[in-house]
C-alpha cells in the first residue's frame, strides 16, 4: 500500500530534508511547488514563500520499454561505428569497391548478412510477451471505473491541496481589496488596530466610517483623526453600570467563571469596596468547596472586613444561607470555576441558579486568554444566565484591541475592570471613554 505525504517548509533544501528524516532514502518525488505567502499588511515587510513537496513510498516507478529498446540499439549502433572505423583502410576498399561480377555475385550473401543484422537492431527481443507487457504497463491508457485502483490517501491529498489553493486566494484576494481601501493617510491607523489585536473586519469598518465622517482637514491631522476614532470605538463599547445596592432591598449578585480568572479575588474587592468605603450591609456566600484555599481566603477577607460569610454546597443550603441573610443590603456569591468543558460542573451550575433566586449574574473573563476562547467560555456559561461581564487581568494582557473585538462578538455589557492583584485597588467600573483610550494606547491602567 503506497504511503504518499505532503511536505512543506521555508526552502526546497528544508523540504528535502524533512522528506528524507520521515520517510528515508526510498521516498519518491511525486510533485514539487513553490506557494506563494501571504501579503502584509505592513508595506516594509517581505513575503515568505512556502515550498512544497508530495513524497511517496511503495510507489512503483518503471521506465518505459521503449526507451530502454532505443538506448539499447543506440549503443549497439555506436559500437558498430567504432569497430568500422577501425578496419584497415584497404579493407573498406575492398568492401566498397570491387569487381562488378564479384559484387553481383556477392550481392545475395550481402542482402543476407545485412537482414539479420537489421532484424538484430531494430525487432523484438526474444521474451516479446513480457516486453509487450512492460510497454503497456508504461504507456498510460484510459481505463474504465471498475478497472481503476482507488487511492483514497491521493485523492484526500489533492482535495486538500486544492482547498488550500482557494482560500489562499480568496484570503489574498480580500486582504487586496481591504488594504487597497485604506487611505494613506490612515494606514498607520489601520496597523494599529491590527496590531493592537482589533479584529481585522471591525478595524476596517472603523477606517471606513473614520473616513466617510472626517473632514480631509482632520484625516491629514493625526490628532483629529485619533481623536475621532476614539468616539467611534467609545461609541461601540457597551458598558453596564455598577452594582448599585438599594438600602432596605436585598440584591444578590453572583460571580461565574471557568477556573483561574480571580472570582474569589474580585469578590474580596468589591466587598472591601463596599463595606469599607459605602458602608454597605452585605454577606458573602460561597460554593466553591472544590477548592479549600479558596475557601479559606475569602473567610479570611470576610473576617478583616467583618463581613458574615457561609460555605455552603447544594441549592438547598444556599436557600438557607440566603434566608439568614434577608436583613442585607448586598449578597455576593462565589461559585467554583468551572472547566467550558466539564458538562456534569456546568449542569450543576444551571441546576443551582434553577432553584435558588439570584437577582444579577456577571460572567467573570481573563483578557490573557485569546478571543476564540473568550467567546466559547461566553457561549458555554449561557446556562447560568449572565446579565454583563467583569474582565479580569488587563495588567497582564500585551495590549488592549481584544477589548472591542469581545464587546462586538458577546453580547454582554461590561460591568468591571480589574487591572491588578491588590485589594481592594485594583478594580474600577467600566467606561467606554476609558476603555477606547486604553485600545488606542493612550490611558495607562493604572
Amino acid at each position: 500500500m503506497s504511503d504518499v505525504r505532503t511536505f512543506k517548509a521555508a526552502s526546497m533544501q528544508e523540504a528535502l530534508t524533512l522528506v528524507r528524516e520521515e520517510m528515508g532514502s526510498e521516498a519518491v518525488i511525486l510533485q514539487t511547488r513553490q506557494i506563494p505567502g501571504r501579503k502584509s499588511l505592513l508595506p516594509w515587510s517581505r513575503t515568505q514563500e512556502t515550498y512544497e513537496i508530495t513524497a511517496g513510498l511503495g510507489i512503483e516507478t518503471k521506465t518505459p520499454a521503449a526507451l530502454q529498446n532505443k538506448n539499447r540499439s543506440s549503443r549497439a549502433g555506436s559500437a558498430l561505428r567504432h569497430r568500422a572505423s577501425n578496419l584497415p583502410q584497404e579493407n573498406r576498399q575492398r568492401e566498397t569497391v570491387s569487381q562488378p561480377q564479384t559484387a553481383h555475385q556477392e550481392a545475395p550473401t550481402a542482402r543476407r548478412e545485412t537482414a539479420p543484422r537489421r532484424e538484430s537492431a531494430y525487432s523484438q527481443p526474444p521474451e516479446q510477451p513480457r516486453f509487450r507487457q512492460r510497454f503497456a504497463e508504461a504507456v498510460p491508457r484510459e481505463v474504465t471505473p471498475s478497472q481503476k485502483h482507488f487511492d483514497p490517501t491521493e485523492e484526500f491529498t489533492e482535495k486538500l491541496n486544492a482547498i488550500q489553493e482557494m482560500l489562499e486566494s480568496l484570503d489574498r484576494r480580500t486582504r487586496s481589496h481591504r488594504s487597497s481601501d485604506v487611505p494613506s493617510e490612515l494606514f498607520h491607523i489601520y496597523t494599529d488596530l491590527i496590531e493592537a489585536e482589533v479584529d481585522e473586519s471591525i478595524a476596517h469598518d472603523l477606517i471606513a466610517r473614520l473616513k466617510e465622517h472626517a473632514s480631509h482637514e482632520q484625516l491629514k491631522d493625526s490628532a483629529a483623526s485619533k481623536s475621532l476614532l476614539a468616539a467611534l470605538i467609545e461609541s461601540q463599547l457597551v458598558c453596564s453600570q455598577p452594582i448599585r445596592p438599594v438600602p432596605g432591598q436585598r440584591k444578590v449578585v453572583a460571580l461565574v467563571g471557568p477556573t483561574g480568572v480571580g472570582k474569589t479575588t474580585t469578590i474580596a474587592k468589591l466587598a472591601a469596596n463596599f463595606r469599607l468605603r459605602d458602608n454597605i450591609k452585605m454577606g458573602l456566600v460561597t460554593v466553591d468547596t472544590y477548592r479549600i484555599a479558596a475557601v479559606e481566603q475569602l473567610r479570611t477577607y470576610a473576617e478583616i472586613i467583618d463581613l458574615p460569610m457561609q460555605v455552603v454546597s447544594t441549592p438547598k443550603e444556599m436557600q438557607q444561607a440566603l434566608d439568614e441573610m434577608v436583613g442585607l443590603d448586598l449578597v455576593l456569591i462565589d461559585t467554583a470555576g468551572r472547566s467550558p468543558s466539564d458538562d456534569l460542573k456546568i449542569q450543576e451550575l444551571e441546576r443551582l441558579f434553577r432553584e435558588v433566586p439570584i437577582d444579577e449574574v456577571s460572567l467573570v473573563m481573563s483578557m490573557t486568554s485569546s478571543i476564540k476562547t473568550l467567546e466559547a467560555i461566553s457561549q458555554r456559561f449561557q446556562v447560568a444566565r449572565p446579565t454583563s461581564m467583569i474582565l479580569t487581568k488587563l495588567d497582564e494582557a500585551p495590549v488592549m484591541g481584544s477589548l472591542l473585538t469581545l464587546s462586538q462578538n458577546v453580547k454582554l455589557p461590561v460591568r468591571y475592570l480589574t487591572t491588578g492583584q491588590d485589594v481592594p485597588d485594583d478594580i474600577e467600573p467600566a467606561n467606554a471613554a476609558r476603555m477606547a483610550r486604553m485600545i488606542l494606547g493612550e490611558d495607562q491602567l493604572r
